[in-house]
């Protein structure tokens, strides 16, 4: 079982839409799937089910606030008994996200000092979510595990990544997006530092923890025709320095402390792009299914029909490089 990150400090780059046609690619590689929204704004979710399913969910309290909050309110340990939820005919399974799940942000952040600190319930708290998702995964025969977060460092995000085996930057090729990969790389190696001091003093083994060391696995770009009404052609630039900028801000950061930190990939650490698919993304959203899946009963016709196969090929080819790198 590998548990993968997706993450970037600058939000708006595809990155859920990205996730969901990544975990559905899999799956059709004949992979075992569990999503996990770690997101309290839960696009994840809202990609894969129906508002009313959602709002079952949480008045059943079966999403990923519910496995955390004994934590959070101080009255035991991660809830067990919460079962993801399956989608139908398909070996794909998601961990509903919540809005809720903010509240853990101030516990996580009180959690981390007792955890530096060597304290056994900074290390219960920090590791709840990894502690979840490694026993449900495991006893349920998970081959992948799909992770989308916010576009913060904050303290949700610090112990999600830590907890993961891979990272993978989606972006997009403008000013904005290659902003948010300024501090990553520096920000992840304080993180991994800390948390290998802290573990270092944990005497307690009574539950396993993250060991802390999520490898950067690549990047995924995010091509549009037209975006914030500038042309393509305009972001040449941008697209231009990615590569430098990814080795300059995360690889060269990560290798200062171990050279494992970083998978090594043929012809730089590109993963795949995410092409304009135009109207095709919504109809996706609506129909809660991936582009690659549309078919004319879901209203693709004409052109788009190209499109689909289109997509359908860049994220084969992509779950077949992640299966053979990862």
């Amino acid at each position: 079982m590998k548990q993968l990150v997706f993450f970037n400090n600058k939000g708006g780059v595809g990155k859920t839409t990205f996730i969901q046609h990544l975990g559905y690619a899999l799956e059709r590689q004949g992979k075992k799937i569990l999503f996990i929204d770690a997101d309290p704004q839960c696009n994840l979710t809202a990609y894969i089910c129906t508002d009313e399913q959602i709002d079952k969910f949480w008045l059943s309290k079966d999403s990923i606030y519910n496995v955390v909050q004994p934590i959070i309110v101080g009255t035991g340990d991660i809830d067990t008994k919460i079962v993801p939820y399956q989608v139908p005919g398909r070996n794909i399974w998601l961990l509903p996200g919540d809005v809720a799940l903010g509240e853990f942000e101030q516990t996580l952040a009180d959690s981390w000092i007792n955890a530096l600190a060597g304290r056994e319930i900074g290390f219960r708290a920090t590791s709840a979510i990894f502690r979840y998702i490694n026993n449900w995964a495991v006893a349920n025969g998970i081959d992948y595990v799909l992770l989308d977060i916010g576009p913060n460092l904050g303290a949700l995000n610090r112990a999600i990544l830590l907890g993961c085996d891979y990272f993978i930057i989606p972006l997009v090729p403008d000013l904005f997006s290659l902003r948010g990969l300024t501090n990553m790389g520096r920000t992840f190696v304080r993180w991994m530092n800390e948390w290998g001091g802290a573990t270092s003093r944990f005497e307690s083994k009574t539950f396993p923890v993250q060991n802390g060391r999520p490898a950067f696995a690549g990047y995924v770009t995010a091509h549009f025709n037209i975006y914030r009404k500038n042309p393509t052609k305009a972001w040449e630039r941008w697209n231009a320095e990615i590569p430098s900028r990814i080795k300059r801000d995360v690889v060269d950061q990560l290798l200062k402390i171990d050279k494992n930190l970083v998978v090594p990939l043929n012809g730089g650490y590109s993963i795949g792009d995410m092409k304009n698919y135009h109207s095709l993304v919504p109809l996706s959203q609506d129909k809660l299914k991936p582009i690659f899946e549309l078919t004319s009963k879901d209203g693709v016709v004409g052109g788009h029909v190209a499109y689909v196969e289109e997509c359908n090929a860049t994220y084969t080819e992509i779950a077949k490089k992640v299966c053979k790198k990862l």
